[in-house]
């Protein structure tokens, strides 16, 4: 497994985001997100944005960015397992399954994919 991506066995959900450089939508999307996020660990979500080292603890949910260009072996298979196709791409990965949204959404859908990872990590 590529040092890029962390190890999972503890986590009950996951979320996951493929962007690009220079895409217009992702450089659009990403900020919008990160600033979702992080107003909802500053409200006590248990949120962690992971950056490769770091090891995860129980009951966190990791986000993790990833440019969909990057030229690891391992980490071009785990988005060809998650069936990325359009940047950006942001899955929610539970022990019950996947959900996938594609695009620069808005802000209330993203509202709506962070509850629904913090109602998956109960």
């Amino acid at each position: 497994m590529s040092a890029l991506i962390p190890d999972l066995r503890n986590t009950n959900v996951v979320l996951v985001v493929f962007a690009m450089h220079g895409c217009a939508a992702c450089d659009t999307y990403l900020p919008q997100f990160r600033d979702q996020v992080e107003d909802h660990i500053a409200h006590g979500a248990p949120f962690r944005v992971w950056s490769p080292g770091q090891p995860l603890r129980r009951g966190e949910i990791p986000v993790l960015f990833y440019d969909a260009a990057a030229k690891d072996d391992d980490l071009q298979d785990f988005a060809d397992r998650l069936g990325i196709t359009a940047t950006p791409t942001t899955c929610m990965l539970t022990r019950a399954g996947a959900a996938k949204i594609e695009g620069a959404v808005s802000s209330e859908e993203v509202e709506r994919l962070l509850t629904s990872a913090q109602n998956a990590n109960r």
